[in-house]
């Protein structure tokens, strides 16, 4: 019996692509555990998580001890330990944080090493180019109609300038963060903070690869694909020119603050438009085909997941962003005597 691996990778957000020669399906019972080695990196953070495992039968299980060496253009950087486990009701989970500086063109390789020297996996992948800026957010409040009711939204169009000849692949976050201070039932100021990344973004030609729809066309399940839920895309329809994008973030994820009883309160929304390798890209979409609601497991084609993880399995992404805020609402705290 065939049994298709799929794995996640669990990052500041939660996410994990194959070379074809890295083709899962394998069969468990003839494979010995693989090393699993997850990670998506930010090269503008100084705090990045690897993740580390075992695979097995019914579930990945935890590693213990284990070395990983991260290598910026074969120069030996950093030789880690595992993370310690913060809490017990935390799953166990073999952690690093790697905090060497990273930028565009640096090839970093990430060697992990179990103790025994029973396994050792690596994965090598070069940091890709960041985009030059976001030339301009054009923001507006319209009327919107999603699932047959009518409400406010805010439309933004987003202008940039595509990274020349090359072929190059992006993804678009709508980082929405809202924060307010309010008073405890001891009269303490305690803040409070709420993220959301959802948006629309049916209009636009670029992430609905080609099929962009109305409110009518989702009722009717004429398009009745994949949701572009990690908002990725490639260039193919603008190479080497500039592109106005339009997403869709609802108001009524900002009622929160009219509902509450808050001393001060901040509304921001940061767009982020984040360079990825093509690996990445091709993970992405097929992350977007499981957790769709047009995904039935029990009809559909198993998903492979790529992995460019040598010695074991998992998958390495490394990624440059731009990004602007948006501020909403800025509320300023009273002076209290």
């Amino acid at each position: 019996m065939r049994t298709f691996i799929h794995y996640f990778l669990v990052s500041a957000f939660v996410l994990t692509i194959v070379s074809c020669e890295h083709e899962l399906p394998f069969n468990v019972k003839d494979n010995p555990p693989k090393l699993v080695m997850n990670a998506l990196i930010n090269a503008d953070s100084l705090s990045n998580i690897v993740f580390l495992n075992l695979t097995g039968k019914e579930h990945m299980s935890h590693i213990l001890d284990a070395t990983l060496e991260v290598r910026i253009n074969g120069d030996l950087k950093e030789q880690l330990r595992p993370l310690p486990i913060e809490s017990e009701y935390v799953i166990p989970q073999c952690q690093f944080r790697v905090t060497s500086k990273l930028t565009p063109g640096d090839v970093l390789r990430l060697d992990a090493i179990t103790d025994d020297g029973q396994y050792h996996a690596w994965s090598e992948v070069t940091v890709p180019r960041r985009l030059a800026e976001i030339e301009n957010i054009d923001t507006l409040t319209i009327q919107l109609s999603t699932s047959g009711y009518t409400s406010e939204y805010l439309r933004h169009k987003i202008t940039f300038t595509d990274l020349p000849d090359e072929d190059n692949y992006y993804r678009l976050i709508m980082d929405t963060r809202l924060m307010f201070k309010k008073l405890n039932d001891n009269n303490e100021i305690v803040t409070n903070e709420w993220r959301n990344y959802n948006f629309i973004y049916r209009e636009d030609i670029v992430l609905t690869d080609g099929q962009p729809s109305t409110d009518d066309d989702d009722e009717n399940g004429l398009f009745d694909t994949s949701k572009n839920i990690y908002g990725v895309f490639n260039d193919s329809r603008f190479k080497n020119s500039t592109y106005t994008m339009t997403v869709h973030v609802p108001r009524y994820l900002f009622q929160d603050i009219d509902d509450r009883p808050h001393l001060s309160a901040k509304i921001d929304i940061i767009v982020r438009l984040v360079s990825i390798t093509e690996m990445e890209f091709y993970y992405l979409r097929a992350l977007n085909l499981i957790d769709s609601d047009s995904f039935d497991e029990t009809i559909n084609e198993p998903v492979k997941f790529p992995s460019n993880v040598n010695g074991g399995i998992g998958f390495v992404g490394v990624s440059t962003e731009v990004s602007r805020v948006i501020q909403i609402l800025d509320e300023k705290e009273p002076s209290r005597m």
